[in-house]
């Protein structure tokens, strides 16, 4: 495969992987149990404080991110055709660590999950 193919196939991922990112942020509202509690630590304020900084954590990465592309893309565009082979090198760990960074988001979410249903038991 040629550096365009995998460039291709890394950004759709990236996308669906951003897309995945924000429908669970949408549906994962609060489930409740029948008998009217969410059981786990949700009484405590402990779920409130972890959603918190899950948000914030998430917030800084995709942050970070959106600004280093917009840093790269500015660098492409003032570099002089030499230096661009030197900004495509950046632009492959940019994309690896942007995909590393979503992934973060969704890591945190299952080990925030994971946590609930060990206190529920």
């Amino acid at each position: 495969m040629n550096y365009k193919t995998v460039t291709k196939i890394i950004t759709i991922l990236l996308i669906i992987a951003t897309i995945l990112g924000a429908v669970n942020m949408v549906f994962a509202d609060d489930i409740s149990i029948p008998n009217g509690s969410n059981g786990g630590y949700s009484g405590t304020g402990l779920d409130t404080t972890t959603s918190n900084i899950i948000g914030i954590v998430q917030f800084i990465c995709y942050a970070a991110a959106v600004i280093l592309l917009v840093i790269l893309g500015v660098k492409w565009i003032m570099a002089a055709p030499e230096a661009k082979a030197d900004l495509k090198k950046s632009a492959v760990i940019y994309v690896v660590g942007a995909v590393l960074v979503f992934a973060a988001g969704a890591i945190l979410q299952v080990i925030r999950s994971v946590a609930n249903n060990t206190v529920k038991s």
